[in-house]
C-alpha cells in the first residue's frame, strides 16, 4: 500500500512538471532511450506576440 502511495506521489509530481514545461514554449520528447528538451525557434508571430506584451 505505501509503495503505491509513492509511486503514486511521482507520477503526479513528474505529469505537473511536464505540464510546466509544455507552457514554456517546449518541445519535449519522450523516448526509450530518454527525454529531450528543446526550445521552439522564435518565429516572426512569437517576437511580434512577446513584444506586445502578452
Amino acid at each position: 500500500m505505501n509503495l503505491t502511495k509513492k509511486v503514486k506521489e511521482k507520477i503526479v509530481e513528474t505529469a505537473e512538471h511536464l505540464y510546466d514545461l509544455s507552457k514554456k514554449d517546449l518541445f519535449i520528447n519522450i523516448t526509450k532511450a530518454g527525454v529531450d528538451i528543446t526550445e521552439k525557434r522564435p518565429t516572426k508571430q512569437t517576437i511580434k506576440w512577446r513584444s506586445k506584451g502578452h
